[in-house]
């Protein structure tokens, strides 16, 4: 099977600062920084994407006790799965939240971080976090914000949870996606599961097996994480999306995936003269004004966008559905599914940043804040790569 069969909350943030400022010495180390703080790094020109080296146990129980006070991660993006021109699995992927200065400064913003973690006993990672789910409500978190005098990278002690996808020395990939709770669905019991769940993904699986095997013996349950799935890729070309929907999980063979439910079908039944109707596409609403809408939920126009440009790249000699591009014809079909914050047909969104994993070379390129003109490529290790290398 593959993918062709297929808040605005606010957050509630409420970190124990004091507890973590009892710690004397300097936490991270990633080489020079750009600002008045050692330990992170400025990428780009315009402060949207930062370097860190994280080097704290974030097993421990400060951390812990902080990431479980955290509110929800609100993120609409998509993600697909192919392979370039040397056969290599690539994991393809937009990150889109529309994140504001403030309630009153409602320009956008953004503060992602490149993750490098390396845990001891577990798997090296590489990841891409959003570095404001640390504290939507803290000034500090926005463009430029770790250059600012006053800013304290203590604030940033839960940041290997907030990881929106990342990889790890093994090759395997996974992204965090949202799905909307429908009415009478149960909620996330734990709002930040699904990030911690991708955290303990890339630190303790090889495969996409292993990764499925976790939902069942991590100490999350399904009941914790139903607002987000996971689409998880390995370096053997697997790609499957796992979701929990009211505590059952389903693992779905998929390549592509946006923000709607792909193991159970959401199309809007109706009954109209006596007759159950399914309808997939919504032409007009109540009292018959137009009102173009797709039935399948949030996303699916990106997700059919995606679809319908990876079927051109499709291998006909192979038996299985199987896709191949150069990496700038992903890129091209990553842009084609960009959200900008200016129309409903988007979803009033914005993606922060784009990215290419490389499963066989165990790398990561991000081009930030939908800026195409220059990107930066990072290996599981840590160490910058140029790009196209």
């Amino acid at each position: 099977m593959n993918a062709r069969n297929i808040l605005a909350k606010k957050r509630e943030f409420m970190i124990v600062l004091s507890a973590i400022a009892l710690i004397a010495c300097p936490l991270y180390g990633c080489g020079s920084s750009t600002g008045a703080h050692a330990g992170i790094t400025r990428l780009d020109d315009e402060g949207y994407l930062y370097y860190m080296d994280y080097t704290k146990d974030y097993y421990g129980k400060d951390v812990m006790d902080a990431m479980r006070k955290v509110g929800f991660i609100d993120s609409g993006c998509s993600t697909f799965f192919t392979h370039n021109t040397d056969g290599a699995p690539i994991t393809c992927r937009n990150y889109d939240y529309p994140h504001r200065v403030s309630k009153e400064d409602r320009s956008l913003t953004g503060l992602n971080v490149v993750l490098h973690c390396k845990p001891e006993g577990k798997y090296e990672s590489i990841a891409v976090a959003d570095a404001v789910w640390c504290d939507e409500e803290n000034p500090m978190f926005q463009k430029g914000g770790p250059d600012l005098e006053g800013f304290d990278i203590s604030m940033m002690d839960i940041l290997p949870y907030e990881c929106m996808d990342g990889i790890n020395d093994q090759g395997l990939c996974v992204s965090l996606l949202r799905v909307d709770i429908k009415p009478g669905d149960q909620p996330a019991k734990l709002p930040v599961a699904s990030s911690m769940l991708l955290r303990y993904m890339l630190d303790d699986c090889a495969n996409v097996e292993e990764a499925v095997q976790k939902t069942k013996t991590c100490i999350l349950v399904p009941e914790d994480w139903q607002d987000c799935h996971l689409m998880v890729t390995d370096a053997a070309g697997r790609s499957v999306v796992i979701e929990s929907r009211n505590s059952e999980i389903s693992v779905i063979p998929s390549d592509v995936c946006t923000n709607f439910y792909l193991g159970s079908d959401d199309m809007e039944d109706y009954y109209r003269s006596g007759k159950l109707r399914e309808q997939a596409v919504k032409m007009t609403d109540e009292s018959i004004t137009p009102e173009y809408h797709y039935g399948y939920g949030h996303g699916y126009h990106r997700f059919v966008t995606i679809l319908g440009q990876l079927e051109r790249y499709r291998d006909t000699s192979k038996e299985e559905y199987y896709t191949v591009m150069p990496e700038s014809a992903a890129l091209v079909i990553l842009q084609s599914a960009v959200q900008n914050p200016y129309t409903n047909a988007s979803g009033i969104s914005m993606t922060q940043y784009s990215a290419i994993y490389n499963n066989e070379k165990k790398t990561v390129e991000v081009w930030p804040f939908q800026n195409y003109s220059k990107s930066f490529v990072f290996d599981v290790t840590g160490n910058r790569v140029p790009a196209g290398k």
